[in-house]
């Protein structure tokens, strides 16, 4: 019963600092991804306090997109009145270097931590597995009387196969958690390459003349 409440806790974990986060992750990169299409296909991107608003949906976005801009260099171009105005954006830098992996994805899913779960939860299946073990044979009695033995064989039965479906649901459990880990990191990278693609194919590269 031990293990197997410390194996409920990893998994209420797993749900409150992984899986919550994941989906608070995807969501906010796919809606940034689908509000700068719409702001791109409204014509070239000028105004970057709009897309800072309107687009960078939550605080860590809208950090990257802080540091990004410093690396625009506006090109300018006299209008009808005399007055230079910025006419284009062209990109010094990759958005990729600032739109991190680490800083938009693993740092808060603690995946660092997350992706050595499984063995753990594998450990403590194995624990569980030899003490369910031990408390059987402990509890195990030699006798002459046969209804003692009998009563302790039945014990013992009882301690191993609880023994060995916890390691069973740990092991479980261990798999699953591997695969949901996998399949929701994999999917924020794309997410995010996808996010950066978009921004790359804003500006044209080159500082111009």
């Amino acid at each position: 019963w031990g293990v197997g409440a410390l194996l409920a806790l990893a998994a209420g974990f797993f749900f409150v600092q992984f899986l919550r986060p994941g989906w608070r992750v995807g969501n906010e990169l796919r809606e940034a991804r689908q509000r700068l299409e719409k702001l791109k296909a409204a014509g070239p991107v000028l105004n970057l306090d709009q897309v800072r608003s309107e687009v960078m949906v939550s605080d860590d976005l809208q950090h990257c997109w802080d540091e990004y801009r410093d690396t625009l260099h506006g090109q300018k171009q006299a209008n009808a009145m005399g007055v230079m105005e910025v006419r284009r954006w062209r990109a010094t830098s990759m958005a990729s270097a600032f739109f991190t992996d680490q800083g938009l994805i693993e740092a808060p899913l603690r995946t660092e931590f997350y992706k050595h779960l499984p063995g753990i939860l594998t450990g403590l299946g194995i624990i569980g597995t030899f003490s369910g073990l031990i408390v059987g044979l402990q509890g195990f009695k030699v006798s002459d009387d046969a209804n003692v033995v009998r009563g302790s064989l039945e014990t013992l039965i009882v301690s191993v196969g609880g023994a060995f479906v916890v390691s069973a649901g740990a092991i479980a459990l261990a798999m699953l958690v591997t695969t949901i880990e996998k399949a929701i990191i994999n999917s924020r990278f794309t997410e995010l390459e996808r996010l950066c693609s978009l921004i790359d194919s804003l500006f044209d590269a080159g500082a111009g003349e």
